[in-house]
């Protein structure tokens, strides 16, 4: 379920599109544009979309008809002998998906740190020293000897508990 979630709000379909889709449709479709996105079109088999997406195969299914009803995608089928298929192809068609993944690329430089990214923004990139201190160089290691700081010391500490004594067994009763 949180792998279905995240894979449809990872924002990369038109809210217009994602709007005819259920949410598990959304994850399936959201997969399909990222491979996409990687790689020019989409050759992952059908259990293999429904694994990573968290969602059932039909539910695979039902998504990529859906989008070839709209008009969305295309899907090639490779058929190779008798009983013997490869993997489909499907193929991004719509221009409006397609406008929303370049949008979403554009401007993000991948795999180096957030400072070299281009864009604008007023923090700056130098970090801030801070220190971290161990225990035994703070000198905090050993206890105060004020009230509290006595409690660490069970003989030095005052004992409190029930008292038997002449009272108590008569409440109790």
């Amino acid at each position: 379920m949180e792998r279905r979630r995240r894979w449809a709000a990872s924002g990369r379909l038109p809210p217009g599109l994602a709007a005819r889709f259920t949410l598990a449709e959304q994850a399936v479709l959201a997969l399909v544009a990222a491979e996409t996105a990687r790689r020019k079109d989409c050759r992952l088999a059908v259990g293999h979309l429904a694994a990573i997406v968290g969602v059932a195969e039909t539910t695979v299914r039902n998504a990529i008809r859906e989008a070839v009803k709209l008009g969305l995608v295309t899907v090639e089928e490779r058929r190779v002998t008798g009983f013997r298929n490869d993997t489909n192809i499907v193929r991004i068609v719509s221009a409006e998906w397609t406008a929303w993944l370049r949008l979403a690329r554009k401007g993000v430089m991948l795999n180096t740190p957030p400072s070299r990214q281009q864009g604008g923004g007023c923090k700056s990139p130098r970090g801030t020293a801070t220190e971290v201190l161990t225990l035994i160089e703070s000198g905090r290691t050993e206890p105060k000897k004020g009230c509290r700081g006595a409690a660490g010391d069970l003989n030095q500490s005052a004992r409190t508990g029930i008292r038997f004594g002449r009272g108590t067994g008569r409440a109790m009763r």
